[in-house]
């Protein structure tokens, strides 16, 4: 059988429309192929189709397949590469091209730079939270009891020492097969004697105190983790549908597209943000009369409301508290006029005002605000609140 062949008569058979496609994996390696070697097919179908995962059986292959949009498979490289695995940049830039070489030319040279960039060094706090873990299993090899869980802790430990290993190293990651690839990739010694300890506890113990080491040491007291704000309730059935109390809220945006936020730091808690705003008074005209007010109080502004564009609610008392989210345009702003009740009182903890890039996706990701749903709506609508708030 002919897999190159074979994977572009597919293509053409269920994706005529195909701009390009590339046949990938151990299959194109003689060396590396075995009996049981799928066809592993990506391709990128026009901008208007859905992209979907397939696995199927044509003339004898079993076959999986990467369908998406250019869009798509570069959304899926990211996710993949932040997570520290390159499958799919590696399939791309490795891949044979089956149809539309010269439509792939410049996605394959940007996947496989990515590749041989590497993802840099992991995270202090990931590489803490695989340093605790591998620190936690040991304990548990020990001082094992019972032959089955000893069994189980065995094969995790022997698994997250490797994780280990290229995290510390900055290494890409894998999982299966790929885990020991990327191992010898790195380094072949390291990689045999990780093999060779899979059934050997001495060995284990040896290899895994070794990776410690290297990532810098044993961890396990002194790990902290802070739990999330807890920012929404699961709304029961019992819960009647009575508005108890109301708020509103503003997704400010200044001249520049940047968000201004209010980030909470409140002792004994992890530092959040908030948008400002806050709850109805009775003397409050309307909704928006209590968001004028209260955006005075709290930044000292003024501001023009575009429209509601958000609406969250969670349980509160014997009925459901309102959070109403206008957008809305910076019209002036100065701190010093700020005079909410809250800056009189230190127990409140801080209220700084912040300022975050709109269209800095990763400035976005990186601010701890609350509610999460509202979070995911602004950056899921990015554009178009930049559209309707009329900034250039």
């Amino acid at each position: 059988m002919d897999p190159i062949a074979d994977a572009a008569a597919l293509v053409a058979d269920r994706y005529p429309e195909a701009r390009w496609a590339l046949l990938a994996g151990s299959v194109l390696d003689p060396g590396s192929r075995t009996a049981g070697s799928d066809l592993d097919i990506v391709v990128c179908v026009p901008d208007d189709a859905v992209g979907h995962r397939d696995a199927l059986r044509w003339r004898g292959w079993p076959v999986e397949l990467f369908v998406n949009t250019e869009a798509g498979h570069r959304w899926f490289i990211s996710k993949e590469t932040a997570r520290r695995k390159p499958t799919l940049a590696r399939m791309i830039a490795t891949g044979v091209p089956l149809t539309g070489e010269t439509h792939v030319v410049g996605l394959k040279a940007e996947c496989q730079a990515l590749v041989d960039a590497g993802p840099g060094p992991a995270s202090d706090s990931a590489l803490e939270d695989a340093r605790y873990g591998v620190t936690d299993l040991l304990d548990d090899l020990a001082y094992a009891r019972d032959g089955g869980e000893a069994d189980v802790v065995r094969s995790v430990l022997w698994e997250r020492v490797g994780h280990l290993a290229l995290a510390a190293a900055g290494r890409w990651d894998g999982g299966g097969k790929w885990l020991l690839r990327e191992l010898r990739a790195w380094d072949r010694g390291y990689a045999a004697r990780w093999v060779a300890a899979r059934h050997d506890d001495q060995a284990m113990v040896d290899v895994a105190r070794a990776t410690l080491d290297a990532a810098g040491g044993p961890l396990f007291e002194g790990y902290l983790r802070q739990a999330p704000i807890v920012d929404e309730i699961v709304e029961t059935a019992t819960t009647p549908p009575v508005v108890v109390r109301r708020a509103s809220r503003a997704i400010l945006l200044d001249d520049d597209g940047r968000l201004v936020l209010i980030k909470r730091t409140v002792p004994g808690r992890a530092p959040y943000w908030v948008t400002p705003g806050g709850g109805i008074e009775p003397e409050d005209g309307s909704v928006e009369d209590g968001l004028h007010r209260e955006l005075s109080e709290e930044l000292g502004g003024t501001a023009k409301i575009v429209r509601q564009v958000f609406l969250a609610s969670r349980p509160k008392d014997a009925g459901i508290a309102v959070n109403h989210y206008f957008l809305a345009r910076v019209v002036s702003m100065d701190l010093a006029l700020r005079s909410g009740p809250e800056f009189q009182e230190p127990i409140r903890g801080t209220y700084d005002v912040e300022h975050v890039d709109l269209r800095d996706d990763a400035a976005l990701a990186a601010v701890n605000l609350v509610p999460a749903a509202l979070k995911a709506f602004i950056r899921t609508n990015r554009d178009a609140l930049l559209a309707e708030a009329e900034v250039g």
